[in-house]
């Protein structure tokens, strides 16, 4: 029952997960994009008989749209960061916080608590943060809904900071387009301006907490050995 129970709850995480970045997407576009784009409501059938079901099909898919994109977005910020020897760049690489863990007090009582357990020293020293972590994980079962809360919050600010910068590539699409045509996407008044100006001031923030969550998810099974 157990197992059920825990399936389950994986399950509602895993659609959570992708709903709501579906749902602020869609939520930001209607509200920044002009009205003259928008398809019609007949479009090869009549969608006001199924609205809330299109809805929640069109979030849950445009989750993984934004999954994606996120997955890109880490990629590219990773190989960027590459190119600098700067400490400060250094600490938004997502690998960072774990070459500086492995080197912790932590991770040196993980193991020392490991090869007390039973398990050989040779091959806890040659286990990755991945592993051990896998290991003390499996060990204490409790662990998993704390960690799924961080590793979800984590998630959330990252998705969140996907679609900001999402938002700022349509913008920047929209004036590079102008220069050559009068046709307009998205709305340029100025309430939405400063909301534009906004996103480039709270993205950087967005990491930052997404940072901080992911390290604590990650961190959790070392701090809390049973």
């Amino acid at each position: 029952m157990e197992d059920i129970i825990k399936s389950l709850k994986e399950f509602i995480w895993d659609i959570i997960g992708y709903l709501i970045p579906g749902f602020l997407l869609i939520i930001v576009f209607n509200l920044i994009f002009l009205p003259s784009i928008a398809i019609s409501k007949d479009f090869l059938f009549d969608w006001n008989q199924f609205a809330p079901s299109l809805i929640v099909v069109l979030a849950y898919c445009l989750g993984y749209v934004v999954y994606s994109l996120t997955i890109l977005k880490i990629k590219l910020q990773d190989t960027v960061i590459s190119w600098f020897k700067n400490k400060v760049f250094a600490s938004c690489h997502s690998k960072y916080w774990a070459a500086e863990f492995l080197e912790s007090p932590t991770v040196n009582a993980a193991k020392t608590f490991l090869k007390n357990n039973g398990y050989e020293a040779r091959h806890i020293e040659q286990m990755s943060l991945s592993e051990l972590r896998n290991i003390l994980m499996s060990r204490d079962p409790s662990m998993d809904q704390k960690v799924y809360t961080f590793m979800f919050r984590s998630s959330m600010f990252d998705h969140i900071s996907t679609i900001s910068i999402l938002i700022l590539v349509t913008v920047i699409a929209q004036i590079l387009y102008a220069s050559f045509s009068d046709l307009k996407f998205i709305k340029t008044e100025s309430p939405f301006n400063v909301f534009y100006v906004i996103l480039i001031i709270i993205i950087p923030l967005l990491g930052k907490c997404k940072r901080i969550f992911y390290s604590i998810a990650k961190r959790l099974p070392f701090s809390n050995l049973k």
